[in-house]
């Protein structure tokens, strides 16, 4: 896993300067196909308060089928889960893959699990590898990493249905992926 850092500088989390002490990681996936990294940086490299930009959004980091792209310090607060879990988890996007579109926010029309198993196999190894190396450094512990969904549920994030929207279309859910991260743990 290549982690390249670009810190969002001009985005107004950036600046605030606020720090946590993590205890959990939350996983997001942007639900815009065919993004990159590097365009959502330079989408996100903005002010808020100067008006260059309409949201206040700001995650730890962007996860692609290559790289991870480290947008904030790790113990940085990020503005991501729109509730409590901003104070307490390290979050990041998985960049989705070109060819299919989104209706009524959360709905993939035309996705095909096939046709994207091999991009979904690398940013899944990419972003396990990303988690186990953080519940490592910050002595997380594994049930501690979460969907913005099950944040949602747990009344910690705002209503939004990533990743089950996606992952379940390879035949993988949350436990799946906290069972990878803890296989990985225990290989090191």
């Amino acid at each position: 896993m290549k982690i390249i850092e670009q810190y969002l500088t001009r985005n107004d989390c950036y600046t605030t300067n606020e720090t946590i002490q993590p205890t959990g990681i939350m996983v997001h996936s942007t639900t815009v196909p065919g993004m990159t990294p590097e365009e959502w940086v330079k989408v996100w490299n903005k002010s808020y308060k100067a008006g260059e930009i309409e949201l206040e959004v700001c995650v730890h980091a962007f996860v692609d089928d290559e790289k991870v792209i480290k947008c904030l310090p790790w113990n940085h607060r990020g503005w991501h889960a729109g509730g409590a879990a901003n104070n307490t988890h390290i979050s990041f996007e998985i960049c989705e893959p070109r060819g299919y579109y989104y209706i009524n926010g959360f709905t993939m029309v035309g996705y095909d699990p096939k046709e994207h198993a091999d991009y979904f196999k690398k940013i899944w190894d990419n972003s396990v590898e990303l988690c186990a190396m953080l519940c490592k450094e910050y002595n997380i512990k594994t049930d501690q990493i979460i969907t913005h969904s099950e944040g949602h549920d747990m009344g910690l994030a705002s209503d939004h249905k990533d990743v089950m929207h996606w992952f379940p279309k390879h035949g993988v859910d949350m436990d799946d992926f906290r069972k990878a991260v803890s296989d990985a743990l225990k290989a090191e």
